[in-house]
């Protein structure tokens, strides 16, 4: 058999397959180039309709470059709408746009743009998007259940909006999204339990509804969640114990709601926490001692529920505490002395409880203190003198409490001291004059005490302090020169002091009494003799012959 030379026939074939493949690329980057004209053509003909920047240009050209809020990528097609609210309001507009041309849109970032209707339909169909920000508009209606179908989506925020009935539970099909923000609208229903499998979740906000039902139990699953605020809705029922599993909590918000049941002990696995607050419940049992584990914790507010039994001294670990809010409940027992530890604290409200016991020297420890409200509790004994360690002390109200012996001169040392509030109390002796010398001291009350002595005069009258601690630094802004009795009433051995007032109404000296007489009878007797001197010459007069 003869043999068969195979390489040239192998050159050719490699030549015609190279030959084709050359063609199809050129072919493949035709029709990429022809779609890529199509959908630039299209993105131009939305941005023209929609009339959004017809106050800037028609220029399409310039769009990328020009045009507020646009950004393109490097083929001309717009990755982002971001227009600025101060150079341009959608308005009414909004639905005019045709969002289906925008395939490569990963931004669309509207707040406050005055926007109102409905969210458009073909919001749903972008399949780049990962950023999507509607707040602070006038959008209503549902929420369409299509946006489930943005499985890029990773930021979400409908707030500030008239959104209503309830929220769709194809939002657990986003499962990248790492923010979701729906609060200050009007969602109704409880919180759909699929919401808590997304697990890549970090920020869930949801305060400012109209929610209601228990909080899911599966709310454990979010296990990379970081802030949950469900604030200001009609929630019921317990606080799950599997919220003890959110580890990387940092911020928990339950307040203003008609959450019920115990704090329950998991809390204390929540050792990244710093801000707890769940204001205005109807939380019974006792303070569980595991909050003493949440070391990072600045913000503690449990005021306003049912909460009973005693302050538990494990709060004094809390080092980093700065805001400590336990008011309004019915808490019994002694201030523990271990708040001495919480040197950091600025704001202390334990008032309108049962407390009782007397106010330890500890108190003294905490010298960034602000605020101190005490009122309405059981507390006896006498008013430390190391309160006038409390150098930025600006708040203080101790009334309506079972305190005795005297006011505490050492309050003179708290030069910002604005308001002050020691009424109904058994507090004898007299009011340190000092007091009157704090430059910032703006009210004082110390009625229905047994105290004694003079009033000064110098002390302020009462008016309304707006409870902040901005302006520690302000001088006393009302005039204190007028008495006011109702603020020293139900004392009876208390009056003013009008000492400083002799030079006022002394009586007048000897040579001031000659000089007054002067001034007084010299005209008179001037005018007499005039009058004696003219009815003499007319007499005379008469006497003469015509």
């Amino acid at each position: 058999m003869a043999s068969i030379d195979y390489e040239p026939k192998l050159l050719a074939i490699l030549s015609i397959s190279f030959f084709l493949s050359c063609i199809f690329v050129s072919s493949t980057g035709l029709v990429a180039a022809l779609d890529d004209s199509a959908l630039l053509a299209s993105e131009v003909k939305a941005l023209l309709e929609s009339g959004w920047w017809s106050q800037y240009s028609n220029l399409t050209s310039h769009r990328c470059k020009y045009w507020p809020g646009i950004f393109c990528n490097r083929a001309g097609s717009i990755t982002k709408i971001y227009p600025p609210p101060e150079f341009l309001k959608v308005g009414n507009k909004f639905g005019k746009m045709n969002f289906s041309c925008f395939s490569n849109l990963v931004r669309l970032h509207l707040p406050n743009h005055e926007l109102n209707g409905s969210i458009p339909p073909q919001i749903s169909i972008l399949p780049q998007l990962r950023y999507l920000n509607l707040s602070s508009n006038n959008l209503a209606g549902e929420l369409p259940s299509s946006l489930g179908n943005l499985s890029r989506l990773v930021e979400l925020d409908f707030s500030s909006n008239n959104f209503i009935n309830s929220i769709p539970p194809e939002l657990s099909n986003l499962k990248n999204l790492v923010t979701l923000t729906l609060s200050d609208n009007s969602f109704s229903g409880p919180i759909p339990s699929a919401l808590c499998h997304l697990e890549n979740l970090r920020h869930l906000f949801m305060d400012h509804n109209s929610l209601e039902g228990a909080l899911p139990r599966e709310i454990g699953n979010m296990r990379n969640l970081e802030s949950l605020d469900v604030s200001y809705n009609t929630l019921n029922g317990p606080i799950p114990r599997t919220l003890g599993r959110l580890a990387k909590l940092r911020s928990l918000i339950l307040s203003r709601n008609a959450i019920n049941g115990f704090i329950p002990l998991e809390i204390g696995n929540l050792t990244n926490l710093k801000d707890l607050q769940l204001i205005s419940n109807i939380l019974v049992g006792s303070i569980p001692s595991t909050i003493g584990f949440l070391s990072d914790l600045t913000n503690l507010d449990l005021s306003y529920n049912v909460i009973n039994g005693s302050i538990p001294s494990q709060i004094g670990n809390l080092t980093n505490l700065e805001h400590l809010d336990l008011s309004s409940n019915i808490l019994a027992g002694s201030i523990p002395s271990t708040f001495g530890f919480l040197s950091n604290l600025i704001l202390l409200h334990l008032f309108d409880n049962q407390i009782n016991g007397s106010i330890s020297l500890e108190i003294g420890n905490l010298t960034n203190l602000c605020r101190l409200f005490l009122k309405g509790n059981k507390i006896s004994g006498s008013i430390p003198i190391s309160l006038g360690d409390l150098r930025n002390l600006a708040f203080l109200d101790l009334s309506n409490n079972q305190i005795n012996g005297s006011i505490a001169s050492s309050l003179k040392n708290c030069k910002y001291l604005t308001y002050l509030d020691l009424s109904y109390n058994n507090l004898s002796g007299q009011i340190p004059s000092q007091l009157h010398n704090l430059p910032s001291l703006s009210y004082v009350n110390f009625r229905y005490n047994n105290l004694s002595g003079f009033v000064p005069l110098q002390l302020p009258q009462p008016f309304d302090v707006s409870f902040t601690c901005d302006s520690l630094h302000g001088q006393r802004t009302n005039s204190p020169e007028i008495f006011q009795a109702t603020v020293f009433e139900g004392n009876k051995d208390l009056h003013p002091d009008f000492s400083r007032c002799s030079s006022i109404y002394s009586p007048p000296s000897k040579d001031n009494r000659i000089i007054h007489s002067i001034k007084i009878f010299l005209p008179i007797t001037t005018i007499s003799l005039c009058l004696v001197s003219r009815m003499l010459l007319s007499v005379s007069m008469q006497g003469y012959p015509t």
